[in-house]
């Protein structure tokens, strides 16, 4: 009798083991949402602490709780949606593929109408209600997009060939236009990047991969001498920006004044920093710091202790989203998150290296950081893809 029961006991047990090492086995990535969160709360401590000069310097009522109030309801609403498409199947979106891409493509289209709204000389925001970016919408747009090409059975046997190139070529260059005109150049960046990657990992054909590379080559050059030698469109900037970038002291109080001020500001940081929220470049010294240039204000803050601790978190973050990609459920969902994970790093490295001056200021956001409501939204809208992912991808989750 004891001996039957110590049986029963045991099987007990191994059911009991089986079923929560499978319920563990559907849960999100563990240590991606928790990065997550770490960055999204560092991000808005950063916000409150390099908006409030500028805050006060927006109206005669302003306080400095002003800015920080909106990045909290930009981030609330970000993890509301995060949540949301966490539990939304993945496969839905692959099902939605093209439609996704022509709901942006025509968005765009409307950021050139009398809904679009121009600041700093820049047509990207669209207003039906609230003022959004389309062109953020794009970037994941064209992953879903990408993906869905190169992982469909009947359509990825012609794509990843040479004379297949039209199946995603035409829709991409379209898109790639649309943000030309507005203009918006960092995001093309971005954008041809991603989808050049997506197409290596993706299996296409070298023939095909080479013929792709060699056009945006000779675009991004016919672009460029098409900016320079007309007045259709303001690409003066892009002078002023490279010069500054060249030699920054040929226009300390000119085109090299921001670049110059966001070195001043890392470079005082030192090892350990002044300390959070004593900045002091913050002070209407570089323009908006509580956004493209906010790291600088953590560089100077935080110091060399606080930028590591940061640029470890998107290490991690980065790390578990490729791994997401190599142990996926299917195609589809492997490049959906190589996608999103190589946009995020993309981004990242992109907007250090502008403020230290690595490479030309252009206009790209730090995620999870730099202030602003549909960046914010739509990154966390991927976070949820990809968790949604890991929750079918076989590896160890905690």
């Amino acid at each position: 009798m004891a001996k039957g029961v110590e049986k029963n006991d045991v099987k007990t047990h191994t059911l009991r083991s089986s079923l929560l090492a499978e319920r563990r086995a559907k849960q999100p990535d563990f240590w991606l949402l928790l990065v997550v969160l770490l960055l999204l709360g560092i991000g808005t401590m950063m916000v409150f602490s390099a908006s409030t000069a500028s805050a006060y310097a927006q109206r005669a009522e302003s306080t400095a709780y002003d800015i920080l109030r909106g990045q909290i309801g930009y981030a609330l609403f970000g993890v509301v949606m995060m949540g949301i498409f966490s539990r939304v199947s993945y496969k839905l979106f692959g099902r939605c593929a093209f439609l996704i891409y022509g709901g942006a493509i025509l968005l765009l289209i409307l950021v050139q109408t009398p809904l679009g709204r121009v600041y700093n000389g820049a047509r990207r925001w669209l207003s039906l209600g609230i003022e959004f970016q389309p062109s953020e919408i794009l970037k994941l747009a064209a992953v879903i997009f990408m993906a869905y090409v190169l992982s469909h059975p009947k359509i990825r046997e012609k794509s990843i060939r040479l004379w297949g190139i039209l199946i995603y070529g035409v829709p991409l260059i379209l898109g790639v236009l649309l943000i030309f005109i507005q203009p918006h150049i960092s995001c093309i960046v971005i954008v041809c990047g991603m989808v050049l990657l997506m197409m290596f990992v993706g299996g296409v054909k070298w023939p095909t991969f080479l013929v792709c590379i060699g056009v945006v080559v000779v675009c991004g050059v016919a672009a460029g001498i098409w900016a320079s030698t007309t007045d259709a469109l303001d690409f003066g900037y892009l002078g002023t920006r490279w010069n500054a970038f060249v030699d920054p002291e040929s226009d300390t109080t000119g085109g090299s004044y921001q670049i110059l001020q966001s070195l001043y500001a890392i470079g005082s940081g030192g090892l350990f920093g002044r300390g959070f929220g004593q900045s002091v470049q913050k002070y209407l010294y570089l323009p908006e710091p509580y956004n493209d240039f906010i790291f600088s204000v953590l560089a100077e803050e935080l110091g060399f202790i606080g930028v590591a601790i940061v640029l470890i978190l998107f290490l991690v973050l980065i790390t578990r989203g490729y791994k997401i990609s190599a142990y996926p459920p299917d195609r589809f969902s492997s490049l959906v998150a190589f996608g999103i994970t190589t946009n995020i790093a993309t981004q990242t490295t992109m907007n250090i290296a502008v403020v230290s001056k690595v490479m030309p200021v252009t206009g790209v956001s730090l995620p999870f950081f730099s202030y602003g409501g549909t960046a914010l939204v739509i990154l966390m809208v991927n976070m949820g893809i990809l968790l949604n992912i890991s929750r079918h991808a076989k590896y160890p989750k905690f």
